[in-house]
């Protein structure tokens, strides 16, 4: 029972360890976006915004004020009547506690929690953004990996061919059949295969750190790199890019502070009290220290406000203008963009079908050009050249495939069709 049970942890345990080691363009996008600095700022602005809006709710609060105050005055107030020498005090005394609440407001609180929330979600939309730039930075690199990879295996698979050829003319020299000056040559394309592939590996070292650096997390040539495009198979030409929704949000700003505008013109209306301790209070005569209180309603209306109405409104319509044609310049330059591209996939579509036919052919040219040169027909430079050419035409595919993934890719990243 224990071995069987260790046997399936095991299986499981393989499993996730595959499951781990393989990349793909989506998951590294994922990735480079939860690493960079910017996504998260969003945290910090969500939790300024909630700060901002406990603020702006404070304003149905009551508003509470204390003063204590001692003044001595030079000149008083004196009756000098027959029989009746009245003399105040040259000194005052006041502590007083005030209230004012707010009672009608206009919905000017209510106007400036939508403008605090309309303006979080722009500096969130913003975010999305500039984030979203990281897309077109991954999808290169990743591509570039994956074309480097797919160049150093086919310059192991030709040093591997030249390595056996090389075995075969060698039993040749041997023999005296081959002349060594030919072996010569094989082994001196070999060592500079040999350079090519160290150049290649590093270079993928390189590709590999910087993704690693984006990513926030080790990747290296020992993972599966996926061919799939980002956000699938199927190149989505409907745009839906977040700045989109950056210029709905723009909108939305310009509405709100407009009603802002309007609800300035409102009058506003508050009730206060003052509770007072101290002398001389609303009646002057009686100096004794003493509680006093008041009550009020007050009504505020700026009517001035009223004057500008009219022009906020034509700004209003002015400024609305102005990002529908921003809006208008980014689809265009968008579908522009798709339109070529669309086109590149289009021609890769057709030209990979020739890949395999070409292939075919360059094989069976290689075939014959290696029996030729064993037998001493030709020469290992017109072997070499047959060689290179079937090579060629097998890299040549895989590019193109490469270059299809990443065509399907860049549409839907111009699109956005792809989210992260």
């Amino acid at each position: 029972m224990y071995k069987k049970v260790s046997f399936i942890l095991a299986i499981i345990s393989a499993g996730i360890s595959f499951s781990q080691s393989i990349v793909s363009l989506d998951s590294c996008i994922a990735w480079a976006k939860e690493n960079y600095p910017q996504f998260k700022q969003k945290e910090l602005s969500v939790r300024l915004a909630e700060q901002n809006e406990k603020g702006i709710r404070e304003n149905w609060l009551p508003k509470l004020g204390f003063l204590a105050q001692a003044t001595y005055n030079t000149e008083v107030v004196q009756f000098n009547f027959p029989g009746m020498d009245i003399k105040f005090p040259h000194d005052a005394y006041m502590t007083g506690l005030s209230l004012e609440q707010v009672i009608v407001d206009g919905g000017g609180t209510k106007a400036q929690g939508t403008i605090e929330k309309v303006n979080t979600e722009i500096s969130l939309q913003q975010t999305e953004v500039e984030l979203y730039k990281l897309v077109e930075r991954i999808n290169q690199l990743y591509i570039n990996i994956l074309l480097g990879r797919e160049n150093v295996k086919i310059l192991n698979l030709y040093k591997q061919d030249l390595e056996n050829r090389a075995k075969n003319l060698k039993t040749g020299v041997d023999n005296g059949l081959v002349l060594p000056s030919a072996l010569d040559e094989l082994e001196a394309e070999i060592l500079k295969t040999e350079q090519n592939i160290v150049e290649s590996e590093y270079q993928l070292k390189g590709l590999y750190a910087t993704l690693s650096i984006y990513a926030g997390r080790e990747i290296n040539e020992s993972m599966t790199f996926s061919e799939a495009p980002l956000g699938g198979n199927v190149a989505q030409e409907e745009v839906s890019r977040p700045e989109m929704r950056l210029f709905d949000l723009q909108e939305e700003m310009l509405e709100a502070r407009y009603k802002m505008t309007n609800v300035s013109a409102i009058p506003r209306v508050t009730v206060g009290a003052n509770g007072n301790y101290g002398r001389p209070g609303p009646n002057f005569i009686n100096q004794q220290m003493r509680f006093f209180a008041s009550a009020n309603i007050t009504l505020h209306w700026n009517i001035s406000s009223l004057y500008g109405l009219k022009r906020e409104k034509t700004k209003l319509e002015i400024n609305k203008s102005w990002i529908d044609l921003q809006k208008e310049a980014f689809l265009l330059n968008v579908k522009a963009s798709l339109s070529s591209q669309t086109t590149q996939l289009e021609a890769l579509n057709k030209v990979i079908e020739k890949d395999d036919e070409i292939i075919d052919k360059r094989q069976r040219v290689t075939a014959s050009a290696s029996s030729q040169m064993e037998n001493g027909k030709i020469t290992v430079v017109n072997y070499l050249s047959q060689l290179n050419a079937e090579l060629q035409a097998k890299l040549n595919k895989k590019v193109h495939e490469i270059k299809k993934m990443n065509a399907i890719s860049t549409i839907n990243a111009t699109s956005g069709a792809f989210k992260f």
